[in-house]
């Protein structure tokens, strides 16, 4: 039976939600890493280690993200698949992780090029949010909105088949 508007439109809304708190898992391991740990470990004020420590915060974030979504995908977002055993194979997660590993990306890709044209950004007289620049957390939202787009279709039409 072929998926109707409205189951496709609570599929829509249950990604929605798993995707909020994918991000949320993402941007808080994100912060963590970029904020507190890094700073620690790697001497951030030169450049070349400031570049690494954001590429290395972003992919972290990005894999936290990818697994729970991953997980909440399979049990709350998918109902009506073609296949559900095929659809939580091994398989399934990973062309799952393939749609998730272009998607990191072209998050990395799009927040060091945002970062790097952005000029520094003030929201109410502050340069940073929880100690990370602010132009870090405006790409990475640019980008997360741009990838979830990116992530519904791929798994979609790669992963979760409709009926």
């Amino acid at each position: 039976m072929k998926q109707t508007k409205k189951q496709l439109f609570f599929e829509i809304v249950r990604f929605l939600l798993v995707g909020g708190l994918a991000t949320l898992a993402d941007y808080l391991l994100f912060w963590i890493l970029d904020a507190w740990l890094f700073p620690l470990v790697m001497p951030v004020e030169k450049p070349v280690w400031a570049t690494v420590s954001l590429v290395l915060a972003t992919g972290a974030g990005f894999c936290a993200g990818l697994l729970v979504n991953w997980v909440l995908s399979v049990r709350f977002v998918f109902r009506a698949v073609k296949d559900e055993k095929e659809a939580r194979s091994k398989k399934s997660f990973a062309v799952f992780t393939v749609i998730g590993v272009i998607g990191l990306i072209l998050t990395e890709v799009g927040v060091l090029a945002l970062v790097a044209v952005f000029p520094p950004i003030a929201i109410f007289g502050k340069t940073a949010l929880f100690g990370t620049e602010t132009e870090k957390w405006i790409a990475k939202g640019i980008m997360t909105c741009l990838v979830l787009i990116w992530n519904y279709i791929g798994r979609k039409l790669f992963v979760f088949k409709s009926k």
